[in-house]
């Protein structure tokens, strides 16, 4: 398996603290600018149509107004008797005063460019000298309403000039004869004076449009559209007959966002086209504080960051420091700071180091004995081959001297040690712990005599059982030393080995003074301070460090009534071989 790179902490704490600040940052600010976007649009909309509807009053008023100078000019009996005049040298009497009254009319009306008054032959009176053309389908109209107004975009030409002029139209009516048809009406509106009612209030880059019912441009901010059928955008299919809406366009491939308002006196519609990128320019003030606070924020985690770093991360580093010092064996302490989890984590370390470093001590000093006591079974296993020689050279020298007695108690201590040593292995089978133990009640009974009576009983399925050596031995010298000699007369110890389900047992039994059996077994369960009951629990300790807690020497005694010592080795078959 490949090695995974190392990612630090502090690389770690970096990121997930960039991810926590700025995402919910990106979250909120994405989600503020899109609201933000929706109510700048929103205003937009109402803005544009609050415009709309106080240009349209405005142009309601003018409306009036010429309405109301139109009603006058026709109900004036000095135009009537001008148009009733039965031929033109009859009507010239009349042309100075017409022309006062008409001027009388427009005076102090910036936006009325002129007014013109037609009769039947087609003659006509104009205020400024415009020269007037009425179309034949605007005067068939205006016959047909009877009297009532009718607009229009129209041309009119001074001193060669075109005028571009709002139009409005009435059909002049006999007082007397409201049938009979006298004239024309007609009163121009200047085009550029309309515009510039919306202009002051229209936003920047935005484009305007007055258009009529048959969706003819009567007035705009650009000349280009004036008088044709608009084409630059297409308008809503739903707009006929809505009082005011909203729509979506594009010009010049541009996008815009357009509001219509209807005036219904007029069927006319204001419309109203705003560039997407004029209205979003709150929306760019938003993503600037977006990504100022995206800034800001970042600037505050990283300095977070430095800060944790100094405080939390930098005594983690060192402590990572101190530790590859502890795996080359160089046991440094660190200086604990604060009782966060940190310093926590600094104490235990530096008592795991102190820890770790008693233990190496301990085991260095461990191995120092271990080489001592190595040169010390070494010489021990120089001493034996010394003694072996000596006994034997003591055993041939008794009997050359006929001292036969003798040499049979030397030869039975030279196979004691020999069987007792065992090579220096630390196991020995029943058969050999037997032949040990008879060599040393041999020597018993030579100091003894006939004051001990020794019985040793084994079954012989037991003979070849792998056992812990020098076990027995031990236990009969206890017997002899604490159980018969302080007794003062002849004793008796009985030794038996035998299988009990899957334990090996030796028992042996004395009939001497017997003991304290609480006694006994407190220098068995506790630490031996002197020599008593050494030998005892040497044995009890290496049996349960070789087979574990159930197995070892038990005791059962009272005073006067002699001992029985019974020791538990498992029942496992070996042979002189194995051990």
């Amino acid at each position: 398996m490949a090695n995974r790179r190392f990612v630090g902490i502090r690389t770690k704490i970096m990121v997930f603290a960039v991810i926590l600040t700025v995402c919910p940052i990106l979250i909120v600010s994405g989600f503020s600018y899109f609201e933000a976007g929706k109510v700048v649009r929103n205003q937009a909309i109402e803005l544009n149509l609050a415009n709309a509807k106080q240009f349209s009053n405005t142009l309601d008023m003018i409306i009036n107004e010429v309405n109301t100078i139109s009603l006058n000019l026709i109900q004036n009996s000095e135009v009537i008797a001008y148009l009733s005049a039965p031929d033109a040298e009859a009507r010239q009497q009349y042309y100075a005063r017409i022309l006062s009254i008409m001027n009388e009319q427009a005076f102090n009306k910036n936006y009325i460019y002129s007014i013109y008054i037609q009769d039947l032959s087609e003659t006509g009176i104009d205020n400024r000298g415009v020269v007037n053309r009425v179309p034949g389908d605007r005067l068939i109209r205006a016959k047909d309403l009877r009297g009532r107004d009718s607009w229009y975009f129209d041309i009119v030409f001074v001193q060669g000039k075109e005028v571009n002029v709002i139009t409005m139209i009435r059909d002049i009516r006999d007082i007397h004869n409201i049938s009979r048809s006298l004239g024309i009406l007609k009163i121009n509106l200047l085009e550029s004076s309309i515009r510039e009612l919306y202009r002051t209030k229209a936003q920047d880059q935005s484009l305007f449009y007055l258009i009529d019912r048959d969706k003819v441009v009567l007035s705009s901010l650009s000349d280009e559209e004036i008088g044709r059928k608009i084409g630059s955008f297409p308008l809503p299919s739903d707009m006929d007959g809505q009082p005011e809406g909203t729509f979506n366009t594009s010009v010049d491939g541009r996008d815009y966002l357009g509001v219509f308002y209807r005036m219904e006196a007029q069927d006319w519609y204001i419309v109203e086209l705003t560039p997407y990128e004029q209205i979003s320019k709150p929306g760019e003030v938003i993503k600037q504080v977006t990504v100022y606070s995206i800034a800001a924020s970042l600037a505050v985690c990283f300095g977070f960051i430095l800060l944790f770093g100094y405080r939390v991360l930098e005594p983690l580093k060192q402590l990572r420091i101190l530790m590859k010092h502890v795996e080359r064996e160089q046991f440094q302490e660190m200086k604990v700071r604060g009782n966060d989890e940190i310093a926590l984590l600094t104490r235990s370390f530096n008592r795991m180091s102190q820890r770790l470093n008693e233990l190496i001590n301990e085991v260095h000093v461990s191995r120092i004995k271990q080489k001592d006591a190595e040169l010390k079974a070494l010489e021990e296993q120089i001493n034996p081959h010394f003694l072996y020689n000596t006994l034997d050279l003591i055993y041939w020298m008794s009997r050359m001297e006929k001292a036969f007695e003798t040499a049979s108690m030397v030869s039975a201590l030279s196979q004691l040690f020999r069987i007792g040593l065992n090579r220096g292995s630390r196991f020995t089978t029943v058969g050999k712990e037997i032949e040990h133990i008879h060599y040393y009640i041999q020597i018993q009974q030579k100091r003894y005599e006939e004051v001990i009576v020794f019985s040793v009983s084994v079954e012989q399925d037991t003979l070849d059982c792998k056992v812990t050596k020098m076990v027995l031995q031990p236990v009969v010298e206890n017997a002899i030393r604490h159980g018969i000699e302080p007794k003062g007369a002849s004793g008796r110890i009985d030794i038996r080995v035998f299988r009990d389900g899957d334990d090996l047992v030796y028992q042996v039994r004395d009939d001497g003074v017997g003991a304290d059996a609480a006694a006994i077994q407190a220098v068995l369960d506790q630490p031996a301070k002197d020599q008593r009951g050494l030998g005892l629990k040497n044995i009890h300790d290496r049996l349960k460090l070789n087979y574990g807690a159930r197995y070892g020497v038990t005791f059962e005694s009272a005073p006067g009534e002699g001992t029985t010592v019974t020791i538990r080795q498992p029942y496992e078959k070996g042979s002189v071989q194995d051990v």
